[in-house]
């Protein structure tokens, strides 16, 4: 009867010091949440993973940034060129993937463009290069891949400014680029990573309001 009760006691001991050890588990912390970026020019929403920062001086552009990916929005662009639509490269130079595959400008782009729709009569333009689009300005991989450069937000008219009023400024410019200089490591076309990338970035437009047109 003894050896039953030293026992029945050790097994309760036990039991308590697995329900102590139970309760005092740390909480698992909650999953990353979305935020809102917003100022007197803009609202939009960052999904959990980007980061927002306002783009240099200019508070009505912002970078959002993942990784390498910069995906750029500008609510009160204007164009210099006096081109309809805008010229390429002034929506493009500085970016630093699509400095790595256009080395002259202005130029229009290099290689291949595909059209998704976004939202509304808004598309977006990716834009891709592979070794047959060698030429004198348009810098190639030379590893036998086809990679991506560069997207950008086109409305009907298909050009590189959006204007809120036709032929009056300002516009909207939203483009997306790679933090890159090595055409050989730019993402290449179809990668997980890089169709994430390109369904944030509509999902991510989706959510912009504009307060100043």
């Amino acid at each position: 009867m003894k050896k039953i009760f030293v026992a029945t006691i050790g097994i309760l001991l036990l039991a308590a010091a697995c329900n102590k050890q139970a309760a005092v588990q740390p909480t698992p912390p909650p999953p990353p949440q979305s935020q809102v970026y917003e100022n007197q020019f803009m609202k939009i929403t960052i999904p959990a993973g980007w980061t927002a920062a306002q783009a240099g001086s200019n508070s009505a552009a912002v970078n959002i940034t993942k990784g390498n990916y910069i995906l750029y929005v500008n609510t009160q662009a204007s164009q210099a060129s006096g081109v309809e639509g805008g010229r390429f490269a002034e929506i493009a130079m500085g970016a630093p993937s699509a400095d790595a595959v256009v080395t002259e400008q202005p130029s229009p782009p290099c290689g291949t463009s595909e059209k998704n729709p976004a939202f509304d009569d808004y598309s977006r333009a990716d834009l891709y290069v592979a070794a047959a689009d060698k030429k004198d300005y348009c810098n190639v991989p030379t590893n036998g891949s086809t990679v991506w450069y560069f997207s950008y937000l086109t409305d009907s008219r298909n050009g590189y400014f959006n204007y809120y009023t036709d032929d009056q400024p300002p516009g909207l410019v939203v483009t997306m680029a790679y933090n890159s200089k090595d055409v050989n490591s730019l993402p290449v076309k179809g990668s997980a990573s890089l169709n994430t990338a390109l369904i944030d970035m509509t999902n991510i437009i989706k959510t912009l309001e504009i307060k100043q047109k």
